[in-house]
């Protein structure tokens, strides 16, 4: 990868990082502007994710420097301003710290969708739209309809784009249809009146969305997927129609340490999905081995599933068929609890470097081992013991699957050490921080520290992701509070500052070595090699003194 490719490399991240002047908090009722009937808005606070990354010391972040300087040898006036911009957020016409949205949906034809920015100075704006089609040769057109000023540009390849603009807003429409229909909105035809989105945009943080599940169903039905019939078969009618009465309003938040992204169901109809949830048993995390680098729990109440579909006609499933000799449908069903729990305990590197993943997998029966027995034979699984059952697998990689069962857990692994540990009962210290974190049934948990994987694994990568990776990421969780929120967690190894900051220097620390990953992920075969020091001149122009970076 040679200098210039890097360049434009630092640019392109520069540009996000200028570009996160663009907003601050509480602004304009961007609400009033958008369809009721819209499927997704996302908003984003600018001034919040500057403050997050204290970007107001810009000049400490070596590739924004360089990107600006380079930006200004290759194009002056966009230079220009950036650095009015910086300068004075207001510059352009437009509030360039407020809150800035874009919404998605279907109108009564097409897709449609706009990005909408707060308005400073109607006539600034004007000015600055004239000066940019003038600098980028496009041409421009201005009309007003109602008490919208709307400007259609157009550029070399005849490709329009249409800018509409009032005393509030400026919004950039994806097609004339969305500039007509965002000019003849009606006030009750908004999500201005919403009290769900009102609340989301109460209580919106850095990036926060908001998803209309009805109008996401209604998109799909529309592209002639026959979604809610299909789901409500499957789930039942009940249960679906609570979700296509619901909202989702997210958040993302960069702490200390971790990205979070925290979910929140409105609307939900708490009785609905309360039958299909149930609390997880924590019994079955003690016959678990004690190492993890993955583990997924979750918990699903299968007697409620059972009755909804008896209870659906449609489907015209009689639970009470046999399905073994002796055995109905209800049977099985009602032999397990619904709690189940998988891990991925350990990477065995065999000498041909090929890798067995060793795993592990309980669930909680009722007191119905026979049935469960029964079922282990069906499936044609050697009995080996009293309670221990397996299963050879032929290919390319050679092993056996055991099942071994009790009254209360069924567990299979393709581990010998695991069965036996199963066989000689529970281990009191097996993942105890799991059924913990296990509150309503649902927790995912991988290890993203690539350091605490064997040697064998690291070498199957190159050595700059095993670099970076061992630098950088430390591990994640997804984990549900309830019925009606959870939240999906990032954690980095830099815990002492927030995690936006944190991956701001880390991307200055490594920028060689991010530089040379995409490249070989690009697929180019140039690439720069590190034998000493680089780094950026007074100029801001990279140096390699005694060619201690050279180009292969």
């Amino acid at each position: 990868m040679n200098k210039q490719i890097i360049k434009h490399l630092v640019f392109g991240l520069a540009a996000v990082m200028v570009f996160a002047l663009t907003s601050c908090s509480k602004g304009v009722d961007m609400g009033k502007y958008i369809p009721k009937d819209a499927a997704v808005v996302l908003d984003v606070d600018m001034n919040e994710l500057w403050n997050k990354a204290d970007l107001n010391n810009i000049d400490d972040i070596s590739f924004v420097k360089l990107a600006r300087q380079e930006l200004r040898s290759e194009n002056p006036w966009a230079a220009d301003l950036i650095d009015a911009i910086l300068k004075d957020p207001t510059s352009t016409g437009l509030h360039l710290k407020r809150d800035v949205a874009i919404w998605f949906g279907f109108g009564e034809e097409d897709f449609d969708g706009a990005l909408i920015a707060t308005m400073h100075n109607k006539k600034k704006f004007e000015e600055f739209l004239n000066n940019f089609v003038k600098e980028n040769e496009m041409t421009i057109n201005f009309e007003d309809k109602d008490k919208w000023r709307i400007a259609t540009t157009q550029n070399e390849f005849a490709v329009e784009e249409f800018i509409m603009f009032n005393d509030e807003v400026a919004v950039l429409a994806f097609d004339g249809k969305g500039v007509d229909r965002i000019v003849n909105l009606k006030k009750d035809e908004t999500l201005a009146g919403d009290k769900r989105f009102r609340e989301y945009w109460k209580d919106r943080s850095e990036i926060s969305t908001w998803v209309s599940m009805g109008s996401i169903l209604d998109i799909a039905e529309r592209s002639g997927q026959d979604v809610k019939e299909m789901m409500g078969q499957i789930y039942g009618e009940e249960y679906w129609n609570a979700i296509e009465q619901a909202s989702i309003a997210g958040n993302v938040v960069f702490d200390k340490g971790v990205m979070r992204m925290v979910f929140t169901y409105q609307g939900i109809n708490s009785k609905v999905f309360d039958k299909y949830m149930q609390k997880f048993n924590g019994n079955i995390v003690d016959y678990m081995p004690e190492n993890t680098y993955a583990v997924l729990a979750a918990a699903y109440n299968l007697q409620e599933t059972m009755k909804a579909l008896e209870e659906d006609e449609d489907l015209g499933v009689d639970l009470d068929e046999e399905v073994m000799e002796g055995v109905t449908i209800r049977d099985l069903v009602s032999a397990f609890g619904g709690s189940m729990l998988f891990n991925l305990f350990d990477l065995e590197v065999s000498e041909t470097g090929s890798v067995m993943p060793m795993m592990a997998l309980a669930l909680d029966i009722n007191n119905n081992a026979d049935i469960v027995k029964k079922l282990l034979e069906e499936w044609g699984m050697q009995k080996v013991g009293e309670n221990v059952y397996v299963l050879d697998m032929e290919g390319l990689l050679k092993f056996s699957i055991y099942v071994a069962l009790n009254d209360k857990v069924i567990f299979a692994t393709n581990s010998n050490a695991a069965l036996d540990n199963f066989m000689k009962g529970a281990n009191k210290n097996a993942l105890k921080s799991v059924a913990k974190k296990v509150k309503a049934g649902n927790y995912f948990y991988a290890d993203l520290d690539i350091n605490h994987y064997p040697d064998g694994v690291k070498a199957m990568l190159p050595e700059n992701i095993v670099s970076l990776l061992g630098k950088y990421m430390d591990y994640t969780e997804v984990l549900t509070n309830g019925t009606k929120s959870g939240e999906w967690d990032f954690y980095i190894k830099d815990k002492k500052q927030n995690s936006l900051l944190a991956t701001l220097h880390f991307v200055d620390d490594n920028l060689i070595e991010l530089g040379n990953l995409a490249s070989s992920i690009g697929g180019g075969s140039d690439y720069l090699e590190e034998t000493d020091t680089l780094y950026v001149d007074d100029d801001f122009v990279w140096e390699d003194e005694d060619e201690d970076i050279h180009i292969q």
